[in-house]
């Protein structure tokens, strides 16, 4: 709450000096905010999503990015909506726990995600029509708009590492309490530094290996230089939060308006996956290029970890329970282990790298659904 405090008085003075014109008015250009640098995949979604939907538009709706927390801290991104400060940004809601309770349950679910794609889609569906999820979301005055994640999570080690037996008594940074407790599970010891430490734990021997996505040896954290080998075991990913519409944006808007911007989120959110994959195959170009071993995972460790999976899975509802304060959260966990598996299979069934197939998929599923004449409009 203190910190929440502390961004108020910045939030009210943008809120002045950045004020709308009145709704109904056309051609208006409205504000688009991220945490995230500017040459970020979350950036590059918005640019996407904002020139897709000035063209179906015909210039009607247009946003300007505000990149890198220049207009909006992380954890003051779900204030600054509120209060119309940004019409669109994503949310962490790992930095509001106590705000979005629901969502931070669908990132600690995120343990069970073997697949990037699968796992963003899933969750994008489960936002819009899981009702524990769309509750909170419209309790803080948000319309949900789409959904992403980073890359499954490997073992990337200083190291070369061929087994989870190899693990045992190593320094492992993890994110996330299903992957710190696996970690132990295995037998490894936690370490908990921030991840810009990363680099120079792994280069110093202060940390063995870091739980991490394939960003991290590239354009997250050029692991790349110092890393030794990378064990391919998936150990889930943090589809948190996601993009947001202001309510009061979203509501003054037109049911054409709110068609075309629909449009551009299912295109833009393909085409948001299918770059990111770019980027993990290039990440995995380059480890190859640095001799970084990739190991797969034997099919004794896929067991260990299938199986602590499963009693994760299990014990969740209580647990989030136990340490949220919330209700039940049963059917959202059902739900999303649900749609994490139909979309592996219906993303099996298309080419992934084709961004007119996915959108298709995207329609299909999850934007030819929404009832663009209520949503958002409670």
């Amino acid at each position: 709450m203190e910190e929440r405090m502390t961004i108020k008085p910045m939030l009210k003075i943008m809120a002045a000096g950045l004020c709308l014109s009145g709704a109904g008015a056309r051609a208006e250009t409205f504000r688009a905010a991220t945490f995230n640098a500017a040459n970020s995949p979350v950036a590059a979604f918005i640019d996407d999503f904002a020139a897709d939907v000035a063209e179906r538009t015909g210039g009607e709706i247009e946003f300007e990015l505000f990149a890198g927390g220049s207009l909006l801290p992380g954890e003051g991104t779900l204030v600054g909506l509120q209060r119309d400060v940004a019409q669109l940004a994503n949310i962490n809601a790992s930095q509001i726990p106590s705000d979005m309770p629901y969502d931070n349950v669908i990132s600690d679910l995120g343990f069970i995600g073997d697949d990037q794609m699968a796992l963003a889609f899933a969750t994008t569906e489960l936002r819009f029509f899981n009702e524990q999820a769309q509750q909170e979301i419209q309790r803080n005055n948000l319309v949900f708009a789409s959904g992403n994640t980073i890359g499954i999570w490997n073992i990337i080690c200083r190291e070369p590492i061929s087994s989870l037996a190899e693990l045992k008594g190593k320094k492992i940074r993890g994110t996330g309490g299903a992957q710190i407790a696996f970690i132990e599970h295995i037998g490894g010891t936690v370490v908990s530094v921030p991840p810009t430490e990363i680099y120079t734990g792994l280069q110093r021997g202060s940390l063995d290996c870091t739980a991490g996505s394939p960003e991290f040896l590239t354009v997250f954290w050029r692991l790349s230089e110092i890393a030794k080998s990378v064990y391919l075991l998936p150990l889930g990913s943090l589809p948190t939060g996601g993009y947001y519409f202001s309510e009061s944006f979203w509501q003054d808007r037109s049911v054409d308006e709110r068609r075309a911007m629909l449009g551009a989120l299912s295109r833009s959110t393909a085409k948001s996956l299918i770059e990111w994959s770019d980027l993990i195959d290039e990440a995995f170009e380059t480890a190859r290029q640095e001799n970084i071993a990739l190991t797969e995972p034997t099919p004794e460790d896929m067991a260990t970890l299938t199986s602590f999976s499963d009693d994760f899975v299990e014990n969740l509802a209580q647990a989030e329970i136990t340490k949220r304060n919330i209700d039940d959260p049963t059917p959202l966990i059902e739900d999303m282990v649900r749609l994490v598996d139909k979309w592996k299979g219906l993303l099996a069934g298309i080419d992934t790298s084709d961004v007119d197939a996915v959108t298709a998929l995207l329609d299909q599923e999850i934007y030819g659904k929404i009832d663009v004449e209520t949503y958002g409009m409670n």
